[in-house]
């Protein structure tokens, strides 16, 4: 029975590696980290081993095969034996000068060749690659992605004994973390808004876009091609060369659907965004309960809001953490507030998306307005009770 990822944030995975990388080779397993495509597991990993000031080897097993790992073997006349030189994408023999360790980063384990797998097992278990050493500090990792949905090809591990020594992390982005990110690493300040807006358009968990690394993409197209740094230059590329090849490009590396809502959010933008949904605007409140908010644009902010509620569930493990109720109290008032239609349909998509049933009156609670918290109370109640009959 294959062992069941944990799922982690990155500022989560960023502590495992932290931990994990301290320790070198005095550990007797590996780490191995899952996800979708594009979402930044080696960027993470790379991050913290430079933070560390340890030797980075990212090797992609898909392109792999046993021999590559092991070395070729050259005939040694004088011994009358075979001798197979050292790979130079395994680590080296001696920890580099000026470096306190090596991590040797093994990709896309997911796509390796059924031989590799077995070449993996001595690696992990007996720090040698074929009849190479490795040297002492040398922390292993392995990646690879999902699989379901995101178009790879996946070799099972089906070694049980190899199974038995990894630790295995599923990263789960977060729009928080990968703002903050954004925000150190100079990202586009047009990308960085319009994920603090709609942070469900982060990534996609059912489909390969949008995802992280496309609108890191995104940023450099910006920047690095079109020389655009700041949101005014955008927008008047956009008005001089609509459906140009900037927004193909875009299109592209985010796919349709996300590339074609953050261009409109630049040159038309929605009256309410998933973000005034999470901070309980009072004014967005206002028109929405006035109708001069567009039918589309609640619907977008409410369904946004809604999987951001679901995300930190997930990231919690366990019950909302009162700052986070706090923002499930906003999703309720917009949710209760709204049309009955809406209302009715939000509500059950937020109770059996989130699981969070149990904590709807403690979120209401902090809701300061007594009248406005019983309405809002009596409105789900007569909604559950409903759905009883």
């Amino acid at each position: 029975m294959k062992k069941k990822p944990v799922p982690v944030t990155a500022s989560e995975l960023e502590e495992i590696l932290d931990h994990y990388l301290d320790a070198g080779s005095d550990l007797n397993y590996a780490l191995k980290i899952v996800g979708h495509p594009g979402i930044g597991k080696s960027a993470i990993v790379k991050q913290v081993a430079e933070r560390k000031n340890l030797y980075f080897i990212d090797t992609r097993l898909a392109f792999k095969e046993n021999v590559d790992l092991g070395g070729y073997p050259v005939p040694d006349h004088e011994a009358r034996r075979m001798v197979y030189y050292r790979p130079r994408f395994i680590p080296p023999e001696t920890v580099p000068d000026n470096y306190r360790g090596i991590v040797w980063f093994l990709d896309e384990s997911n796509r390796a060749h059924p031989t590799v797998i077995q070449t993996l097992f001595q690696i992990i278990t007996e720090r040698t690659c074929g009849e190479h050493a490795l040297p002492e500090k040398t922390s292993i990792i392995l990646a690879g992605n999902l699989g379901e949905g995101d178009d790879t090809t996946i070799t099972e591990f089906d070694d049980s004994a190899l199974d038995g020594r990894l630790a295995v992390f599923q990263l789960k982005p977060s729009a928080q973390d990968w703002l903050a990110w954004a925000e150190r690493e100079g990202i586009h300040p047009s990308v960085i808004r319009y994920i603090a807006m709609f942070p469900e358009r982060l990534w996609d968990e059912e489909n390969i876009n949008p995802n992280p690394r496309g609108w890191h993409q995104v940023s450099r197209a910006l920047a690095g091609s079109y020389r655009i740094n700041t949101e005014m230059e955008l927008l008047d590329h956009l008005a001089e060369d609509p459906g140009g090849s900037l927004e193909r490009i875009i299109h592209s590396l985010v796919g349709h659907v996300a590339g074609a809502d953050f261009i409109a959010q630049l040159t038309a933008p929605r009256a309410l965004s998933t973000a005034e949904v999470l901070s309980g605007s009072e004014e967005k409140l206002a028109r929405m309960i006035d109708g001069s908010i567009p039918s589309e644009d609640v619907l977008w902010a409410l369904s946004g809001a809604v999987r951001a509620m679901r995300d930190l569930k997930l990231q919690n493990r366990g019950d909302l953490e009162p700052p986070d109720l706090a923002e499930l109290a906003n999703v309720l008032l917009f949710i209760g507030s709204a049309r009955s239609d809406l209302r009715l349909s939000f509500f059950y998509l937020l109770l059996r998306d989130c699981g969070i049933f149990t904590q709807v009156p403690a979120a209401l609670n902090l809701i300061p307005d007594e009248k406005r918290r019983s309405g809002l109370l009596q409105k789900f109640t007569s909604i559950i009770e409903s759905d009883d009959e």
